[in-house]
């Protein structure tokens, strides 16, 4: 197993908790170093958006898990973990619009536990992805999020437009590694 990508523990001033005080700590490693995470992350994910996976066995989603689970090329999942409990996801892989083919890299698929939210996983899992990116000789990534919008400015991200899914407009954004 390689070294995790990120392993810290961030400090915490939200929430109740007094200015100061330590969370737990957190590691963001690669999917292909946690497969045992798989079934997890597809259960998580069905509960999540269960339109989009209605027409997926929990074995095909599986499968398109363990082809997220690269470290040297696309696409390359990573997944985070709080005091060794597995807390959220994120991927780098090539844009999943055909319109969109030249915004590549794409940071996508960002999920946290509900148990686990509001406590800066997702904000670690786009830095370490950021990372991810910039290590495989990338200049920028891109993103498209309803949800993330507050994460990815908060890191500098760059606001390009709005994009028209079938489920509804999202923002697009880049960030310059």
């Amino acid at each position: 197993m390689r070294e995790p990508i990120t392993d810290y523990g961030l400090r915490y001033t939200g929430y109740g908790c007094i200015i100061g005080c330590m969370m737990p700590k957190i590691t963001i490693g690669f999917l292909a170093d946690y497969p045992d995470s798989i079934p997890t992350l597809a259960k998580w994910f069905r509960a999540q958006w269960p339109d989009y996976f209605a027409d997926m066995t929990q074995a095909e989603m599986e499968q398109d898990f363990l082809e997220d689970a690269g470290r040297d090329r696309l696409p390359v999942r990573l997944v985070a973990f709080v005091v060794g409990k597995l807390a959220g996801t994120i991927v780098l892989r090539e844009p999943g619009n055909v319109a969109l083919a030249e915004f590549r890299p794409e940071l996508g698929g960002l999920f946290v536990v509900a148990s686990c939210r509001g406590q800066g996983i997702g904000t670690e899992l786009v830095r370490a992805g950021m990372k991810v990116a910039r290590d495989q000789g990338y200049e920028r990534v891109f993103a498209t999020t309803v949800t993330a919008v507050g994460i990815l400015e908060s890191l500098g991200w760059e606001y390009i437009k709005t994009v028209t899914y079938e489920d509804g407009p999202q923002r697009l954004y880049q960030c310059k590694l």
